[in-house]
């Protein structure tokens, strides 16, 4: 199987080479690698963690200035494997150096380790690349899975996984978010687990104690009720829309997921690129084409709703909950646990559809509710980077 997974790297890397002339993305991914070998850092005393994405590196900023901190000596390499990632992480002083992680060929993993001979490795969540972690393995360079989450229908656990699971085992240890990851993974022979809880709860707590004004949204609400909608996509955007239309005493602030979708919802509202002091007081929704500040928006949120429950699976809710605002979102939540505890505390609700939804919108809006609830919620649950630190520190 080890071979099935190497041609089809191979064919991955191929078609984003194909797809590269149509999508900026793709076109993004392969010009950020080029001449990857040569932009890689060689400090022989470097801590490499590795996100997927820009969500993977926001939540691992708490993470990073602890190690730092710790570790004064050592520098920081930060890899991405999404353009997304790369292009919008916003700069921390505690981070020295910045790459795209190549395609997760023998070749490619060989070169990249030879060459940033890490001290140890940090993968932040299921991050599992073979060829990485098996010449991580050769060389004896510690490596770490952080805020991980296993389920029983993933590959590792099936017949055709049986290779991968086995490299895994090696892994110096893991930080699960939850007591059914550590048992899945008990019972595969896996014992170097620990119970770290989800660090995207610090990573939230520190972004209320830094908040900032974001321009021109103070204007824009002009006192009134607000939704802050993030992480949409058109089939949420369109439903919001519609709501926004028999609610005109209350202002929307639309984030979509994908900048592209913003620009196509530009005729029913403001874009916030093209605001000014006085052009956005005469609008009622707001749609933002801007990467990075909607973790910001949240804050003035009486009310918000989250992306991705309609598709795939749900985007960040704790963003908006540590700000106080009750959450909605879509029926695709049940792989959550954040969203579920959300739900049961009273602070969220799931929807199937828009009748649902603008009747939650309106039960969260006019019903007051203690702002504070959402906050004692993300504290409880705070304290994942202590554990994992506090590992690490004894074994690396």
């Amino acid at each position: 199987m080890k071979l099935v997974y190497n041609l089809l790297i191979h064919l991955y890397g191929f078609l984003i080479n194909l797809a590269s002339p149509f999508s900026l993305k793709a076109k993004n991914w392969i010009k950020g690698r080029k001449n990857w070998v040569e932009s890689l850092p060689q400090d022989n005393n470097i801590i490499w963690l590795h996100c997927a994405s820009l969500g993977e590196y926001e939540q691992a900023k708490p993470l990073i200035i602890s190690l730092k901190n710790y570790y004064l000596e050592k520098q920081i390499l930060v890899t991405f494997f999404s353009p997304s990632g790369f292009l919008n992480a916003r700069p921390l002083k505690e981070v020295k150096f910045k790459a795209y992680m190549p395609l997760d060929t023998i070749s490619n993993a060989r070169k990249f380790i030879q060459k940033v001979n890490p001290k140890c490795a940090i993968f932040i969540q299921s991050e599992l690349w073979p060829n990485f972690l098996d010449n991580l393995q050769q060389r004896s360079i510690p490596t770490f899975i952080v805020s991980a989450k296993f389920k029983s229908n993933s590959h590792l656990f099936k017949f055709y996984g049986k290779w991968h699971l086995k490299l895994i085992k090696n892994i110096r240890h893991f930080f699960v978010i939850d007591e059914s990851s550590k048992i899945l993974l008990n019972q595969h022979g896996i014992y170097q687990v620990s119970i770290s809880g989800d660090n995207r709860y610090d990573k939230v707590l520190e972004n209320r104690l830094n908040k900032r004004d974001v321009p021109y949204i103070k204007s824009f609400i002009e006192n009134k009720k607000v939704i802050v909608a993030g992480s949409t996509y058109i089939k949420d955007s369109e439903m919001l829309f519609h709501i926004s239309q028999t609610m005109p005493e209350v202002k929307f602030i639309i984030t979509p997921h994908n900048i592209n979708e913003a620009l196509k919802l530009k005729d029913f509202g403001l874009l916030y690129s093209q605001a000014n002091e006085t052009n956005i007081t005469k609008y009622q929704v707001l749609i933002i084409d801007n990467v990075g500040i909607l973790s910001q928006l949240y804050q003035y949120a009486d009310v918000s709703y989250v992306g991705g429950a309609f598709g795939d699976g749900l985007h960040n809710i704790l963003e908006a909950i540590v700000f106080g605002s009750k959450v909605i979102f879509g029926p695709n939540y049940k792989q959550y646990q954040e969203a579920i505890e959300a739900i049961n505390e009273g602070i969220a609700k799931s929807v199937n559809s828009e009748k649902e939804m603008q009747d939650s919108i309106h039960s969260f809006l006019y019903n007051s509710s203690d702002k504070n609830n959402g906050l004692a919620f993300c504290e409880q649950r705070k304290g994942a980077n202590d554990i994992i630190l506090s590992v690490i520190k004894t074994i690396f």
